[in-house]
């Protein structure tokens, strides 16, 4: 029988990889993606140019060197170390181990608190939420630091590991902050356990004071060891004050939906959303004794941060799995999984679950969009590929997506107009020269001729108003020619006698292009 529980849980294991390489395994988009960037700054950092890439924006020729904190510089590192071990299915498989790692951590947790049958239901229900992010960002390290601080602060809580263990705290809390701005969820993890120890353990007040008082005061320590010192440590509440452009992943569920946007991760981040709230008041009503107070403190957190921003639901969705676990073993007490009808409503419930989701995803699976797979999507290099057999040259006018890619083909060569970081760029840049370029012909004349424009460079999926608007008077403008287009990018040159010769082998008919 013990023989027979382990292939079982062995299964499930394998069940569980195989549901989540089905959200998961995608190929990814670099024309849009900030990993471009990423790995050019390893790469300049490892040839001596560490301090611009730290410091400033020169990446960029319209503020090169406009001041810049960057906070995700040792992710930079990182990146270009594993691009160069095997280009971009190493850095996809690193992103793909960090992922499944922290959420195998806090499977456990959740399978200890609540079970195998627990454990795996809420698995099913919030892997298509945890692969919601599924870019290779720098945030794949606070997945990761965010589940090994809880994991192992749950296991001093539970009496599992020692005091010594929560050393390694501040240890991490070095290496994180190096690599992701949400380095303060280090801080905030363990303040959690702190404060549910000072709080409701007062009598033990020398005995929690020794070990988790102190690992989390180094642990806040730890966040001053980065470049920047005290500035680095305090990046968290300042990157947004400058922002003048508004990013899209920076926006709520109930902001993009109302912008027409729609996501089945949404509608699914709702229903955890209300599934995390009933479980939380009826656990407290159930069992006051057993209730996890720093559970409660920590989705709070989480709950906010994913309903501020779209760019937390993953967040949110993994450390739901253990706390929704544990909020369930306090509401059945006694589960009885063990008899013939409750195995059968286990398995039905399972059914369930999946086909729920399968119909929620639909064609978003990329078992069905025809992009599973490791690295890249095919033939994302064509236009730059085109842009450099030419001997094409700039100064370039690009959109803000696209900034990113073009700073990973063409640079040093060329420079970008923008890119996706607006903390780099002051916001009257945005206001009044960026997106008044693309909404006002007469600014567009003035600041091409001031900047010497001789190339556009833009993704055309842009759904803003403003560059839409911009894309069907270049196309109309006689001054510019549409010489390349593919499914993402376009190409425009200025119409001179640098690039006649290009445009007369190259230009593509107005009556290609369709407004729709």
């Amino acid at each position: 029988m013990q023989i027979n529980k382990k292939y079982l849980q062995f299964f499930i294991i394998v069940f569980l990889i195989v549901w989540a390489g089905v959200f998961l395994f995608q190929q990814f988009d670099l024309v849009t993606a900030d990993l471009g960037r990423f790995i050019q700054n390893g790469q300049q950092i490892f040839t001596g140019h560490w301090q611009a890439v730290l410091h400033s924006n020169f990446y960029s020729y319209t503020f090169p060197h406009y001041p810049f904190l960057n906070h995700h510089w040792g992710t930079g590192v990182i990146f270009f170390l594993f691009y160069q071990l095997g280009g971009f299915i190493s850095l996809h498989l690193l992103a793909l181990v960090l992922v499944l790692t922290t959420f195998f951590l806090l499977f456990q947790m959740a399978q200890k608190q609540g079970g195998w049958v627990v454990a795996t239901l809420l698995s099913l229900l919030l892997i298509p939420l945890i692969a919601y992010r599924r870019e290779i960002r720098p945030e794949i390290f606070s997945y990761f630091f965010s589940g090994l601080f809880f994991y192992l602060l749950w296991a001093w809580r539970n009496k599992k590991i020692s005091d010594q263990w929560l050393w390694l705290l501040p240890l991490l809390e070095i290496f994180w902050i190096n690599l992701h701005i949400y380095f303060f969820l280090g801080i905030a993890i363990t303040g959690a356990f702190f404060l549910e120890k000072i709080i409701f353990c007062w009598k033990d007040k020398k005995e929690f004071l020794k070990s988790i008082g102190l690992v989390f005061g180094f642990t806040f320590l730890a966040t001053f060891v980065n470049p920047f010192g005290w500035r680095g440590a305090l990046a968290p509440f300042s990157i947004h004050k400058e922002y003048g452009y508004r990013v899209l992943e920076n926006q709520s569920v109930w902001f993009l939906e109302n912008l027409g946007i729609h996501n089945p991760s949404f509608l699914l981040f709702k229903v955890i959303l209300v599934l995390v709230g009933v479980s939380f008041i009826w656990a407290w009503l159930k069992q006051r004794s057993r209730f996890s107070w720093v559970n409660l403190f920590l989705m709070s957190g989480f709950v906010f941060m994913a309903c501020w921003s779209v760019r937390n639901i993953s967040l949110f969705a993994l450390v739901s799995l253990p706390i929704l676990a544990e909020n369930i073993r306090i509401i059945w007490p006694h589960l009885n999984l063990n008899s013939l009808k409750n195995k059968v409503l286990c398995l039905g419930t399972s059914f369930v679950v999946v086909f729920f989701i399968c119909f929620l995803y639909g064609q978003s699976l990329s078992l069905n969009n025809g992009l599973f797979g490791l690295g890249l999507i095919k033939g994302q290099d064509q236009a730059m590929i085109f842009f450099k057999e030419n001997n094409l040259s700039g100064p370039i006018f690009n959109n803000y997506d696209i900034g990113g890619y073009l700073i990973y083909y063409l640079f040093p060569q060329e420079k970008a107009f923008v890119d996706n970081r607006p903390e780099t760029y002051p916001a009257e840049f945005f206001q009044n020269t960026y997106l008044l370029m693309q909404e006002n012909e007469v600014v567009w004349k003035q600041k091409s001729q001031e900047y010497a424009l001789n190339a556009i460079i833009f993704y055309w999926h842009d759904t803003t108003p403003w560059g839409q608007q911009f894309l069907i008077a270049r196309v109309q403008d006689d001054e510019w020619a549409p010489v390349f287009v593919d499914d993402k990018v376009i190409i425009f040159l200025k119409r001179n006698e640098t690039n006649n010769n290009i445009i007369k082998k190259f230009e593509i008919s107005k009556n290609f292009f369709q407004v729709r």
